[in-house]
């Protein structure tokens, strides 16, 4: 079979499979912020924000692709009114941060230095891929109490499988984004930025959470990261999509519920 790579037409599909669409914030998002403080990072050359807001226990909040920390702000009021602090941030080139792509790597250490800002973090609550960028950051050392997964896919390889099934494009070029992407990151991408893989050495209890309904990422990765992620508590939420599930006053509860029954082991608790 001919290395796809070589088409010049390639370029501009690789191009696609790490440009990332900004979605404006809106003014529930600006008036949350308007009410946190505010602080920089630097991270892969490039000055970032990241906000906080409350007392408690630290939790932080990791949006997923194509979105922005507004995503996850009905999430943070339900936290704040249970007594802990939140910290929320876009990942870099969503919302209002620098950049023009997602590389997971870089994505990785971003997540790791707004954390060691941070400092003491009893537990993460991610969306979609920010549970992926977030996982591969405990992997590299971050340490937490708990780690709530929302709608997360099961492995890496399902983004290059999704994007391929979006864009109607053919096996051949799912084989030759695989191949640039282990020629960028190495064989490692697969495992090291793989939830599934990245939860089985985990020494971090987790809540996994799908929604039934979705059609984006299939709720049998849910079921996938369940299994392979030892004294995980996994619940499927009937009729719920992919985004929509962020906002359902039900998950928020659930999420606060799971969190206050786990035991607090951060300096700042």
């Amino acid at each position: 079979m001919p290395d796809a790579r070589q088409d010049p037409a390639f370029a501009a599909i690789l191009d696609k499979y790490f440009a990332i669409t900004r979605v404006p914030y809106d003014e529930f998002t600006r008036a949350f912020l308007r009410r946190c403080q505010s602080f920089s990072v630097k991270a892969n050359d490039g000055v970032y924000k990241y906000y906080r807001r409350g007392d408690g226990p630290t939790v932080l909040l990791a949006h997923g692709i194509h979105s922005h920390l507004g995503s996850m702000v009905p999430l943070a009021e339900q936290l704040l009114d249970r007594g802990y602090e939140v910290v929320l941030f876009d990942m870099p080139a969503h919302g209002e941060a620098a950049g023009n792509g997602t590389d997971p790597v870089q994505v990785r250490d971003f997540i790791r230095k707004v954390c060691s800002r941070a400092g003491d973090i009893h537990a993460v609550v991610s969306h979609s891929l920010g549970g992926l960028w977030a996982l591969s950051a405990l992997q590299q050392g971050v340490s937490v109490d708990a780690f709530v997964s929302i709608s997360t896919p099961s492995t890496s390889r399902f983004l290059v499988e999704k994007f391929v099934q979006l864009n109607q494009l053919g096996a051949e070029v799912e084989t030759a984004l695989c191949d640039e992407l282990q020629q960028r990151y190495g064989a490692a991408l697969w495992t090291d930025h793989s939830p599934r893989h990245i939860v089985g050495h985990l020494n971090v209890p987790g809540l996994v959470i799908h929604g039934g309904a979705d059609d984006f990422v299939p709720p049998s990765h849910a079921d996938e990261l369940h299994q392979a992620w030892p004294g995980s508590t996994l619940e499927i939420v009937d009729g719920a999509g992919h985004f929509e599930i962020l906002g359902l006053s039900a998950v928020g509860k659930r999420v606060v519920t799971y969190l206050q029954d786990l035991p607090v082991h951060t300096a700042a608790a």
